[in-house]
């Protein structure tokens, strides 16, 4: 692992350690355990109380009590319903909306896509779950005279296409039976929904940390994609590599995966996400 692949965690103790499990001496500890305890929030679907912050963060109930106030009295986090536990405060819901409203991640993103692309020197594609949807949002072309035809702003069915199955994998498990409900009455894939072969392949791509869509959303096309999470652990988007099957052989995806997984774990540390164990693992 190179020091670009390292990532600040927390330990029980509260102590801030890289991502190798060194000490990191140039974190702040109280900034370090605010911040974590802020991130708690945000990934809750319910309001913590000073308890079950301190047992979540592993840092001291006191401690937790002091920066809980101290984040409350800058307006980060919020008290719910008067005595409730603490939530993410509107103020921080205001300033992330702003900062978004000046940032294109897309633009963060491009460096690396136009890297891969000349890496695989095939098609990359950016896409993102809209509803039941995976909608293509930016793509660099192949550098090769023949590629894949293909345009932004296009929709696709997840459960056939290696974008949708890397964003199901990357989901909790609520998201993807919502999905396979759904897709059950759809009736639009190119093949039967088989919901079984969907939760079987969906467990493998998250053991590898990677999909493939081997000619499923169209004949004679190749696919391999992974997913990035944002800070609440949540696919944020999906990148995938796509090429006909005839130059883009199977032995060739395996050969772009250490590069895919590397580069997902690149841009989840990018857009403050904690790096997900089965890419962790896949680039062991």
């Amino acid at each position: 692992m190179t020091d670009q692949d390292t990532h600040v965690v927390q330990t029980t103790n509260g102590r801030a350690r890289s991502g190798d499990g060194r000490a990191n001496g140039d974190v702040v500890q109280s900034v370090d355990r605010a911040l974590a305890i802020v991130e708690l929030l945000l990934r809750s679907e319910q309001p913590l109380s000073v308890r079950e912050v301190a047992q979540e963060t592993g840092i001291n109930r006191t401690t937790a009590h002091r920066l809980l106030a101290s984040l409350h009295h800058r307006g980060w986090v919020e008290r719910a319903h008067g005595d409730g536990g603490y939530r993410p405060g509107l103020r921080y819901l205001a300033l992330v909306r702003s900062a978004l409203g000046r940032r294109d991640f897309v633009d963060e993103v491009r460096a690396t896509m136009e890297r891969l692309s000349r890496f695989s020197r095939e098609t990359v594609h950016l896409g993102v779950l809209d509803h039941h949807d995976v909608l293509h949002i930016e793509k660099v072309d192949s550098p090769e005279v023949v590629g894949v035809s293909s345009r932004v702003g296009t929709r696709a069915v997840p459960h056939v296409t290696g974008l949708g199955k890397a964003l199901l994998a990357a989901g909790p498990d609520e998201a993807l039976e919502a999905y396979i409900a759904q897709a059950r009455q759809r009736g639009e894939a190119p093949a039967p929904f088989d919901a079984g072969a969907l939760r079987t392949e969906i467990a493998r791509a998250r053991e590898q940390g990677y999909s493939i869509d081997d000619g499923e959303s169209s004949a004679g096309i190749r696919c391999l994609a992974v997913a990035v999470r944002g800070v609440d652990g949540q696919p944020l988007f999906a990148l995938s590599l796509t090429g006909p099957s005839g130059r883009f052989t199977a032995e060739r995806v395996e050969a772009c995966v250490p590069e895919m997984l590397a580069a997902a774990r690149q841009l989840t540390a990018q857009f403050g996400g904690d790096i997900a164990p089965e890419i962790s693992d896949g680039m062991s």
